[in-house]
């Protein structure tokens, strides 16, 4: 696995220097998933950090209108974004100081209820060329299945750990992971939609 293979540079993320970051740069058309499979519209990803330290935890958080996404650079620098929960737009970006100690990656999936009364389970899942993928899949409120798992990260990247998640509205969800570089890993960022939810709040406009 590629991203096993990047564990042996982690260490030095947390001894380098300053570095200079993308934010909000790489953003691409998600053509590597459907875009209404399982009743998720996938849009596009973009990279938040291009020198993130894997070994800190990532933290979103639901804060009005917006969603906040606290991790950190190389180095152990904290930072904090704010976005826009539909577009993804970069509202605000803050450094906070020294982030949280280092942990072991998470691996466990990370559920979003929905005001459709669904739910969506994102996770991590191996690929056939050795490497990981970001996974999603929408839950009905019985615990069934909608449709099929989809792939949410790019095909060439190789997820290192599990992606976060979370709502501002109960409609349009935003997922981080961390991937894999050849000398490093950055944080991307992608927006989801459930397309019920949507459907039902024009329907409920309409009466």
């Amino acid at each position: 696995m590629r991203a096993a293979l990047a564990f042996v540079g982690i260490a030095s993320l947390g001894l380098g220097g300053c570095a200079t970051t993308r934010v909000g740069g790489g953003g691409q058309g998600a053509d590597f998933a459907s875009g209404a499979v399982s009743s998720v519209r996938v849009g596009e990803t973009r990279v938040l950090d291009s020198h993130a330290n894997p070994m800190v935890p990532v933290h979103l958080a639901a804060e009005g209108s917006h969603v906040a996404v606290r991790f950190a650079h190389a180095g152990r620098r904290e930072a904090v974004t704010q976005l826009d929960s539909e577009s993804l737009e970069l509202l605000s970006r803050q450094q906070t100081g020294r982030s949280e100690p280092p942990s072991p990656p998470s691996t466990g999936p990370t559920r979003v209820e929905l005001d459709s009364g669904r739910f969506l389970v994102c996770w991590t899942e191996q690929s056939t060329d050795g490497g990981r993928h970001a996974m999603a899949q929408l839950w009905a409120r019985d615990g069934s299945p909608v449709g099929a798992p989809l792939v949410i990260s790019p095909p060439e990247a190789d997820v290192f750990g599990s992606p976060r998640a979370a709502s501002s509205d109960g409609r349009h969800i935003v997922v981080t992971f961390t991937s894999a570089l050849a000398d490093g890993f950055e944080l991307r960022v992608v927006s989801l939609e459930d397309t019920q939810a949507q459907a039902h709040s024009q329907w409920m406009a309409r009466r």
